[in-house]
């Protein structure tokens, strides 16, 4: 039906050493695998981007949302095994510096579906606290979707033609109608639990999925998917934060319940 950046996800083999990124329908290519039409930034600008690892390898981005809990795509852990994953935070370089935690739960949305990647979101509980810093930074969530044609930011590493961008890249895309959206994708992939942005040359795209979208200091949306990256007529797809607001204050509650227990 359309090609989504989640499909790249299943094994760190494949992410680490494939010259070239398609899905199953060979159909998707990358151009150059990275956040697309960035600029490097240092993670000063962006505090509450993590870096997902799976056996030490970068893979998918994720949100700060408190020292114990990280936001992120439920397409990038959904098949994941706890004593595998890890966050690194506070780095500008992916694979080097910063605090490294391990993960000890997983709680994907209810009604996520890994084949449309609808409700594509996912809280992490991390084994130790995070200690903040202007490196380190708890991002508060939007209640309320930005207007169309607002500009908002997305970042992440990204991959290239087989190695990831080794440092952080930030790009501005601009919040897309989502009648346009409708038009697009459907209503069976795009419900009320997206919201979609794009720009001219710009996406996010294959490994920056479960990274923030941020409008004026807030996350609006978590990487999810889209068909291609930086196509003109298929804004990219993310999990629509405002909407999934109360599923977040709730299942982190129940996530800081378990801990305490």
């Amino acid at each position: 039906m359309f090609d989504s950046l989640f499909l790249l996800l299943t094994s760190v083999g494949l992410l680490s050493a494939a010259p070239s990124h398609s899905n199953s329908l060979g159909q998707m290519t990358v151009d150059g695998g990275r956040i697309i039409g960035g600029v490097e930034i240092s993670i000063e600008k962006a505090p509450w981007q993590v870096s997902l690892e799976v056996n030490g390898y970068n893979f998918c981005g994720g949100v700060i949302y408190s020292k114990n809990i990280i936001i992120t795509a439920a397409h990038c852990v959904y098949d994941k095994l706890l004593n595998d994953l890890s966050v690194r935070a506070g780095a500008t370089t992916h694979n080097l510096g910063g605090s490294v935690v391990g993960v000890s739960a997983i709680s994907l949305h209810e009604q996520y579906d890994n084949i449309i990647a609808t409700n594509d979101i996912a809280l992490l509980l991390l084994s130790s606290p995070l200690r903040l810093s202007k490196f380190v930074q708890v991002i508060p969530l939007a209640t309320e979707e930005p207007s169309i044609g607002s500009t908002a930011s997305v970042s992440g590493w990204g991959y290239t033609n087989g190695p990831t961008s080794n440092r952080l890249r930030s790009v501005n895309v601009d919040i897309v109608a989502r009648a346009e959206c409708l038009k697009v994708y459907g209503e069976k992939v795009f419900i009320r639990t997206s919201i979609c942005a794009s720009a001219p040359g710009k996406d996010a795209c294959v490994g920056d999925s479960g990274g923030p979208l941020v409008y004026q200091g807030q996350l609006v949306g978590i990487v999810s998917h889209g068909k291609g990256c930086a196509l003109s007529t298929y804004p990219g797809v993310y999990a629509n934060v405002p909407t999934l607001n109360k599923w977040i204050l709730r299942t982190a509650s129940v996530l800081h319940q378990d801990e305490e227990m």
